[in-house]
């Protein structure tokens, strides 16, 4: 398959045509837009009841590590049952999780705030793999850029407009209204993906998952083109601890609330939204280009935190939405470009494993990362100081990547997707 020659199929024309990932998509903005409400709103009221960095450390730590031990798990199950129907499932649980932060009033109840976000994660973690390994097979391959674009897009815009208006309506009506809009909007996405018809492997009654655990890292340790791709958002969550200091900085630093909170996640959003669609404008479906993507946007997440840190020396928050717009810019791209080169070197029968491996590697190094800027910050190290940690640790694992999957038996090129697309016929 040339992929580089290849025509791409526009976004309005996916959209227009595709009815099964027009459906997909729009479960993805609402769910995305409820997860946004309640992430602010649960920020500002564990950084209240802790007044302490370590404390929205702590909730980043448990929205992201817990999805590390259940790889096995759930990389199997995706695998081998009905993906439309897992989804559902997972949303209708997340549905009545969400309203378990209404009972959350004070320290003596602040255990629950710890053990919901770790229940909600635990959640996501059989739908997020679900949800990637099934594009492919709602999509032609003249749309995956496209869907993968758009799909980036939804978490993008819900995490900018979410983020925002949960902050102004948490702040205006209180955290309980963010909650509860949450919930619904899980709901709702159950509804709509109910509605679609999504091809999945064969359903089988028994799931055996260290051995299915087992054979996706066999596949990725015989593929190493795969595993390079693997590295990719595995390595974007060594610096990811930072994204507390957006709680801090908003909270602490600016001395705005949550709208403060709001605002800068707000940026990010906006950031991560509009990367995708340039990365595709720019590299198309050239693979060598997508891979020089990822590790310049890389640098530039780099120069985006630096900026951040700037922002927090002058006391600005509006350069601070700046630097984190062109930060997050960068992992949009870096998000895109690798998604859709992972889903296009993967047989079907391992997708949900192999992307269930990407999405559990990449929540264990964020959760690592979270608890040492959040035990940074709770030795008194300046908030702007860590801005800068993060903007070398993003700088140089992107030349670190760039060097090892630019040659040798971890290149990637258009062989490696053409291998990946004759696996996939199996």
């Amino acid at each position: 398959m040339a992929l580089a020659s290849g025509t791409t199929v526009g976004y309005m024309t996916l959209l227009r045509n595709n009815s099964r990932f027009r459906c997909l998509w729009a479960a993805q903005l609402i769910s995305a837009a409820g997860d946004w409400f309640n992430s602010v709103a649960v920020l500002g009221l564990a950084l209240q009841l802790t007044n302490s960095g370590l404390g929205a450390s702590l909730v980043i730590l448990c929205s992201s590590t817990p999805s590390f031990f259940l790889i096995p798990i759930a990389g199997s199950v995706v695998d081998r049952f009905d993906r439309r129907t897992l989804m559902i499932i997972s949303s209708l649980i997340s549905a009545g999780i969400a309203l378990l932060f209404l009972f959350v009033h004070g320290n003596e109840t602040l255990w629950l705030l710890y053990v919901a976000t770790v229940l909600l994660i635990m959640s996501a973690s059989f739908f997020a793999p679900a949800s990637s390994a099934s594009i492919p097979n709602i999509v032609s391959p003249e749309e995956l850029f496209s869907a993968n674009a758009l799909s980036g897009a939804s978490w993008g815009v819900m995490l900018m407009v979410g983020s925002a208006l949960g902050g102004i309506v948490s702040a205006t009506f209180g955290r309980e209204v963010a909650f509860v809009v949450n919930a619904i909007s899980f709901l709702v996405a159950a509804i709509i993906i109910a509605t679609i018809d999504i091809p999945s492997p064969k359903a089988e009654k028994e799931v055996h998952p260290w051995r299915d655990f087992i054979e996706g890292l066999h596949y990725l340790r015989d593929y190493l083109p795969a595993m390079g791709l693997v590295a990719v958002e595995t390595g974007w969550g060594l610096a990811a601890g930072a994204f507390v200091l957006l709680t801090v900085f908003g909270f602490q630093v600016f001395k705005a609330g949550d709208a403060g909170i709001g605002f800068l996640y707000a940026a990010r959003g906006l950031g991560n939204l509009v990367g995708p669609f340039v990365v595709q404008s720019i590299a198309g479906r050239d693979v060598e280009k997508l891979r020089r993507a990822i590790w310049l946007s890389f640098l530039l997440s780099g120069f985006g935190y630096t900026i951040f840190a700037a922002s927090g020396w002058l006391n600005s928050l509006a350069l601070g939405c700046l630097a984190l717009f062109i930060a997050h810019f960068g992992g949009g791209c870096v998000w895109a470009s690798s998604s859709v080169l992972l889903q296009l070197t993967t047989p079907d029968r391992l997708r949900g494993r192999v992307f269930s491996v990407n999405f559990g590697f990449s929540t264990l190094t964020t959760g690592l990362s979270t608890v040492l800027y959040g035990l940074a910050l709770q030795g008194n190290i300046s908030p702007m100081a860590l801005a800068v940690v993060a903007a070398v640790s993003f700088a140089i694992y992107g030349l670190f990547w760039n060097v090892i999957t630019s040659q040798g038996r971890l290149h990637i090129s258009e062989v490696t997707i053409s291998r990946g697309h004759r696996k996939s016929v199996i």
